[in-house]
């Protein structure tokens, strides 16, 4: 019997060394690819909020701890067998310290990568991960990895240290001077958009690995070295790309779960029952330390930064978020035997408490935020103050419509000094999902989940890259662009489209038109799927959206000037929310002085105000909201006219007097020649005699009355269209089929 309990515990001995080993092996690469992906830098970069936040959760947390430690001591609670200074300060490192790759997967499950919230989320936890893992480095580093080390003399200790240091000086001057120059060369061997070579893979794989475990050599502890080793890498280049990539598929995939799995099967569950009200005391005291400390400084520096409470308290829950690494921490500490088995449980359901309903509480935080930053009401540039920063995205099909977006971009930017009329401008690639594309996507980690190694999807990608950085280079000021990608079929694109506009708070989608100019002025046929998007796009968008036939504007990236030469725009207004947000449109590109802007505004006569409706005009049901769009027509207009015409700003203004549609298509042909681009309310919904039987002989309706008169062919060959659409909820009805629509 005693050599059956002796082999059972000689196995279990030999799984709990298997686990340990395993472990280290996993966390040294998982802290290599960690590192991969930070910036030291950030460490000491104070221009952004995320560092800010990151050090305050991290100080309040540490304080917090401190504070309870030597409470929880003496309520006979201990934490560790141990109660050195060392053991206090990693306990109060390993409660501050947030997992970034569990953050960025909650963001991107909870759908809010990319609005604001989610992206501080993930720079601010990333920069937490950091810094506490450098932290802890630098204990090891100087303490050793061995808990006898704190046993030995204070001169052991020193030339430890110093050899530490000294060894790891020298690792980071070999990678700098002689692998980043080395995997460079390795860059351009394999560019983007062609498969990597067998043995490039095969060498830099060698070469990570054995500089990660080069530390075994002079006593440093793997792990953090190789977390040293990662953060000295080039993070630029496709060989880090797909170390990155191997890495984190490899262990989210299979090696980390199955650790975790084992950590379980090992773990020591007696105390629930010899001792289960100690063991929730410590659950609690533990859980609430981390929650306290990380809330209260997260909280404080968020209001400061200017963030309103909800958004406060979901960033503290988020940044809370532990994983994989303290599990492996916790069962490391425990194998020591620095701290009791049941005081492991506890850290392991302390860690898979601040996951489980993290989700759901800011889940419902954040909806809670972002349906009063709405308001309630549809998203559009008429809501937003003319002098603060508005949202816009701008979609793109390729190469020949970043002109198109630098000039949106431009006249929407406005004064562009400081911090009034800032623009941020979220730039769509829309990539159609073609068998080629299909067979050249990568799935990764984070918030671009998804990417397109096509070699000719790259090589645009890259054009357009070049031209918007060379125009925000050139004189963007006041403006912040972000790059984006959506790949799907061209049936289902719209719904990428508006889940960003609805993600980003934008108050404006412009898409190009779907007919494209040719060499002689003539417009094409146009793309049947590009048409398609902007439909639907127009009938689901959470936001305002704008239609840019581009005819004038320059349409590649070799013939864009960034000077920006001025520009002759009017605006013409009759009536109606479209024609409303088509002004608002106007207030904001008003404030640009390279921009002459004349506001046309279409007026009944005498004899069309006594006029019945003719067939096939659209009546209103109510007399009274009739009544309330004129008033609210003419308060907007009132308000224009006295800030921008009245008030010495020089825009012009002009009013047409007409009686019929074919009047005021008469007059809008009068107008042809005397401007580059004409901004219109798309007007589906505007009741008045000015545009009665346009409709019925509409080439494209999608662009309204107006709009379509002016993207006629036979109209101009130099003047460029923008038709906006106010979003209005009733326009939003709900149907079984999307093909049932109104267009």
């Amino acid at each position: 019997m005693g050599n059956v309990e002796a082999l059972r515990f000689t196995v279990e001995d030999h799984v709990i060394i298997a686990i340990v080993r395993m472990g280290s092996v996993a966390f040294t690469f998982y802290l290599f690819a960690l590192g991969l992906e930070m910036d030291p830098r950030n460490i000491i970069d104070w221009s952004g909020p995320a560092t800010k936040l990151a050090y305050s959760g991290i100080i309040s947390t540490i304080g917090v701890t401190l504070l309870c430690y030597t409470v929880i001591n003496f309520s006979g609670l201990e934490v560790a067998r141990i109660n050195s200074y060392q053991m206090i300060c990693a306990l109060a490192i390993g409660l501050a310290a947030t997992s970034s790759p569990i953050l960025t997967r909650l963001i991107t499950e909870l759908k809010i990568g990319k609005s604001e919230i989610g992206r501080l989320a993930v720079r601010t936890g990333l920069a937490n991960d950091m810094i506490c893992t450098s932290i802890m480095c630098v204990g090891v580093l100087i303490y050793g990895s061995q808990i006898r080390i704190l046993d030995d003399s204070l001169s052991t200790k020193i030339i430890n240290a110093i050899l530490n240091i000294l060894f790891l000086t020298i690792e980071v001057c070999f990678i700098f001077k002689i692998i980043n120059p080395f995997l460079g060369v390795l860059n351009d061997r394999n560019p983007e958009g062609k498969p990597i070579r067998g043995i490039d893979m095969l060498i830099v794989s060698l070469v990570s690995a054995v500089l990660c475990f080069s530390s075994l050599l002079y006593g440093f502890d793997p792990n953090f070295n190789a977390f040293v080793v990662g953060l000295f890498f080039p993070r630029d280049g496709r060989m880090s790309n797909f170390l990155i990539s191997r890495i984190n598929f490899a262990l989210t995939t299979f090696i980390l779960p199955l650790y975790v799995v084992l950590v379980g099967f090992s773990t020591d569950y007696k105390a629930w029952v010899t001792q289960p009200s100690r063991t929730v005391y410590r659950l609690l005291i533990l859980g609430s330390i981390g929650v306290v400390g990380k809330l209260t400084g997260t909280v404080v520096c968020s209001i400061r930064c200017g963030l309103l409470w909800p958004e406060a308290i979901a960033l503290g829950l988020l940044l809370n978020v532990k994983g994989y690494f303290h599990i492996f921490c916790a069962y490391t500490t425990s194998s020591m035997q620095l701290i009791e088995p049941d005081m492991m449980m506890v850290m392991l359901l302390v860690t898979i408490g601040t996951i489980i309903p993290t989700p759901l509480v800011v889940a419902f935080i954040v909806r809670r935020a972002r349906a009063r930053e709405q308001g309630g009401s549809p998203m559009g540039l008429q809501y937003f103050n003319v002098g603060g920063e508005v949202r816009i995205l701008i979609g793109l099909h390729g190469v020949h419509d970043v002109g198109m977006a630098v000039n949106v971009m431009e006249a929407m930017r406005g004064k562009g000094q400081g911090e009034e009329g800032r623009l941020m401008a979220y730039v769509v690639d829309m990539v159609e999902m073609t068998d080629k594309a299909a067979a050249s996507l990568v799935h990764g980690e984070g918030l671009e989940a998804v990417t397109v190694r096509d070699e000719e999807i790259v090589e645009m990608r890259e054009q357009i890259g070049s031209a918007l950085e060379a125009y925000k280079e050139d004189g963007g000021e006041g403006l912040r662009v972000r790059r984006m990608l959506a790949v799907s079929s061209y049936d289902c694109m719209h719904q990428d489209i508006c889940g960003i506009a609805q993600d980003c708070l934008a108050a404006l989608v412009v898409l190009p038109f779907h007919r494209r100019q040719r060499v002689d002025g003539s417009m094409d046929s146009g793309h049947p799927g590009h048409r398609l998007l902007n439909q639907r796009v127009l009938q689901q968008s959470p936001c305002s959206v704008a239609i840019l036939v581009n005819r004038g504007l320059k349409r590649s990236a070799s013939q864009i000037s960034f000077s920006f030469a001025s520009q002759n725009i009017c605006v013409v207004f009759i009536g109606g929310a479209d024609d409303r947000e088509a002004l608002a449109y106007a207030s904001r590109v008003a404030q640009h002085p390279g921009v002459r802007l004349t506001v046309v505004r279409f007026l009944p006569d005498a004899a069309a105000n006594g006029r019945v409706s003719g067939p096939g005009r659209r009546i209103l049901t109510s007399v009274g909201k009739q009544e309330m769009e004129m008033k609210a027509d003419d308060e907007h207009f009132a308000g224009f006219y006295d800030r921008y015409v009245s008030g010495g700003n020089g825009v012009g203004y002009m009013e047409k007097h007409v009686g019929s549609g074919a009047e005021t298509v008469a007059t809008l042909r009068a107008l042809e020649g005397q401007y580059e681009l004409f901004v219109v309310g798309k007007g589906k919904e505007r009741n008045s005699v000015l545009t009665a039987g346009m409709s019925e002989w509409a080439e494209c309706p999608e662009l309204g009355p107006i709009g379509d008169i002016l993207a006629a062919p036979d109209f101009s060959l130099t003047a460029s269209v923008l038709v906006i659409q106010h979003c209005n909820v009733a326009r939003r009805c709900d149907v079984i089929d999307e093909e049932f629509l109104p267009v």
